[in-house]
């Protein structure tokens, strides 16, 4: 049996913003819909020299979330008034967790 580490995320942990986007289309026009909910997550600057170098944009700010519920590829966190997409989700939930790197978008925050 593994060890539930999700307790050790309590003391860190802070609320964030999730936002999923869904864009449609209706007669031609299209219209992006936002969905909001708070969540807690352990959030921390990411190192870059641990991420891929091949595929980040050195540019940008990157992020790593530890979370204890789901969050998916392509949603968005919004964190210190900006917004991080989802790039990678590891699943931890073995251990209780799950592990997110999210890039910055570098845009106005979503609403």
């Amino acid at each position: 049996m593994l060890p539930d580490m999700s307790n050790v995320l309590r003391g860190w942990e802070q609320s964030v913003k999730i936002k999923n986007v869904t864009r449609s289309t209706t007669d031609f026009v299209e219209t992006d819909v936002v969905v909001m909910r708070e969540q807690v997550c352990v959030v921390q600057v990411a190192q870059k020299s641990k991420l891929n170098a091949v595929t980040i944009d050195w540019s940008l700010d990157y992020i790593t979330v530890h979370s204890r519920d789901d969050v998916t590829l392509g949603e968005y966190i919004e964190f210190q008034s900006a917004d991080y997409k989802v790039i990678s989700s590891g699943n931890w939930n073995q251990y209780g967790y799950i592990e997110i790197i999210a890039e910055a978008t570098g845009k106005n925050l979503i609403t």
